[in-house]
């Protein structure tokens, strides 16, 4: 079947398949569903039935970590190990699976790759090969000691965390802080915040580690992203008093600014100065942060404050009203903010730097974003993150001949560097340029991950290229390219910028339903939401629109402006939108409010 659907493919983008066999090293199980979606006909798409999908909670723009991981396994450590044992429980495997690079190659002695890995594997990760070997072999239980602690955590689903965890201590393991420290990185660069709470329960309980001040902020940060502020503001009641300070205030204040929860952001500031805790600048950072988002008006007020408290601005303030006054078009006022900064002995970074002559380029001012980007040039070859600052100034300034000459000072060009040069390239719509930047990336880093083959599909999704952006999808399914809501998102955007939205909305319903551990970012939907609602389909949009509601992403407002301009090019009267709007706390803008208002007295549709 994934032969016939890669055949399928392959004829869609206008190429043959020369032989039914893959080459050798790829793998048989990449993408299955990237593969039979793409080679689908859209009419096919139009009878996929209405999602009905399960509530989840605890997510953000970025994926999380659900409950469980696959299906429910024997209790008990003996159980734990026969999993470990046998791979763990088999489960269905989703879209762009990490792909088995490696197998063994004909002539070769010694186990391949794809054995070690099959020594290496925990429940929850992969299922056993489909593809069975010519004879069985037996594979020794692999210690927990042998392993970091942080994959065991990565690698085992959260129905088995703990159990595994209690094994992982019985056999003679001692908890350590950089161990606990490196799970918790893992676990967040990853946004699974779910079981990174999971493991901070563990600790807790079973009071593996006396807890300092900085492992409550990261239980109580942990406590607000999943189950909300209120839930993070018991917990710091459990706190001991020693280590109630500003720093948990701070966090707590993080996650509010996080969630735009102004009411309670103003409590926790205002609680900070009645216990008399110190005011630190950071404290403030984050209620300018707020306001900038919300309620602009109240800047002053911190302004003032911070001055009575004789707190003095870093570096990360200055930024931030340069940023305010840049997005009001008010250059002067950010050139006012700039030179206070210099008065205040703080030189402005590449950073601050790029900011400003962004806001020069976007206010028309070419010839003074031409005298910082000149000013910045001091950096190239001292620093990598400048250089590449610069790559992206010359592209948006359309400089061709610039963009060419600072990659070209990369004696030693790193990763990052051809990330930085494939999206400069992209903006100048160089697409030739984009594939050779890319084909160089290949050939110093032949294992790349997914974030750089994500930022070829972005560019093919950006200039509408459909057709090379199967090519290259069929390409990361050979490579064994694993998968992240990134790779969804630039999935999705491909297909709606190039005006197959029902491809997208397939795909996404498929990819969330097949991978129940991740969520798609909540930008995929609104990018769904967008193309449905310019063709004023008002049935789509409203069946986006509820199963973006029913992920309930943190932080996020659903946005009923987008639904609005559904029924607004319909034409249609959007029956109960005021009620719903009030029944999630959500206002509209000035625009939306006109919208409704011209819709009002037309005949109405209720979904």
């Amino acid at each position: 079947m994934l032969k016939t659907a890669l055949a399928r493919l392959l004829r869609d983008v206008g190429f043959r398949q020369s032989s039914q066999v893959l080459p050798v090293g790829y793998s048989e199980m990449a993408a299955p569903l990237i593969r039979r979606f793409c080679s689908m006909s859209v009419e096919s798409l139009s009878s996929s039935k209405v999602d009905v999908e399960a509530s989840y909670q605890g997510a953000t723009d970025q994926p999380h970590d659900n409950s469980d991981n696959g299906s429910e396994p024997g209790h008990g450590a003996n159980a734990v190990r026969k999993q470990v044992k046998n791979h763990g429980p088999k489960k269905k495997h989703g879209p762009f699976k990490r792909g088995r690079r490696g197998k063994k190659l004909p002539g070769r002695d010694g186990p391949s790759q794809e054995d070690r890995r099959h020594e290496m594997r925990l429940p929850g990760r992969d299922g056993p090969s489909q593809k069975a070997p010519h004879h069985e072999k037996k594979l020794p239980d692999m210690p927990f000691q042998k392993r970091f602690l942080f994959q065991t955590v990565l690698d085992t689903p959260m129905s088995l965390l703990m159990t595994v965890l209690d094994m992982w201590v019985k056999d003679g393991n001692c908890l350590e802080r950089n161990e606990v420290l490196m799970v918790l990185f893992h676990l967040r660069k990853q946004r699974q915040y779910s079981k990174a709470l999971k493991f901070m329960d563990w600790i807790e309980r079973r009071r593996l580690l006396n807890f300092e001040e900085r492992d409550y902020a990261s239980h109580l940060d942990l406590i607000a992203r999943n189950h909300g502020l209120e839930a993070a503001q018991k917990y710091m009641e459990r706190v001991p008093e020693p280590f109630r300070n500003e720093v948990l205030y701070e966090t707590l204040i993080v996650n509010c600014v996080c969630l735009d929860d102004v009411q309670k952001a103003e409590q926790v500031f205002n609680e900070i100065r009645e216990l008399s805790l110190p005011l630190t600048v950071s404290a403030c950072n984050q209620m300018i942060l707020l306001y900038k988002r919300v309620a602009r008006r109240k800047i002053a007020d911190i302004l003032l404050l911070m001055e009575k408290e004789n707190i003095k601005f870093s570096r990360f303030t200055y930024r931030l009203l340069i940023d305010l006054k840049g997005q009001s078009n008010d250059i002067l006022g950010m050139e006012s903010v700039l030179n206070m900064m210099k008065d205040n002995g703080l030189e402005p970074d590449f950073g601050t730097q790029t900011m400003v002559a962004k806001f020069y380029i976007s206010g028309g001012l070419t010839e003074k974003a031409e005298e910082v980007i000149r000013a910045m040039e001091v950096y190239v070859n001292a620093s990598r993150d400048a250089t590449r600052s610069l790559l992206g100034l010359y592209a948006i300034l359309g400089r061709p001949d610039d963009v060419e000459r600072i990659w070209n000072s990369f004696t030693t060009p790193k990763l990052e560097d051809f990330l930085a040069a494939i999206e400069a390239w992209s903006k100048l719509g160089r697409i030739e340029q984009v594939e050779e930047t890319f084909e160089a990336l290949v050939k110093i880093s032949p294992k790349l991950t997914s974030k750089y083959f994500n930022a070829m599909l972005n560019v093919y999704a950006e200039h509408k290229l459909l057709a090379k952006g199967k090519e290259f999808l069929e390409r990361m399914c050979l490579e064994g390219c694993p998968s992240s809501p990134q790779t969804w998102d630039a999935i999705v955007r491909l297909y709606v910028n190039s005006g197959e939205l029902a491809k997208a909305d397939s795909f996404l319903e498929n990819v969330t339903e097949e991978n129940p551990d991740r969520y798609p970012l909540f930008r995929s939907y609104t990018t769904l939401l967008i193309g449905y609602a310019k063709k004023g389909d008002i049935y789509n949009s409203e069946k986006i629109f509820h199963r973006l509601k029913q992920i309930r992403y943190p932080g996020r407002t659903p946005p009923y402006n987008l639904l609005l301009a559904a029924y607004t090019r319909a034409q249609v009267t959007p029956y109960g939108f005021r009620e719903r709007m009030k029944a999630d706390q959500v206002c509209l803008t000035k625009t939306g409010i006109e919208h409704l208002r011209r819709l009002d007295g037309l005949q109405w549709v209720e979904y």
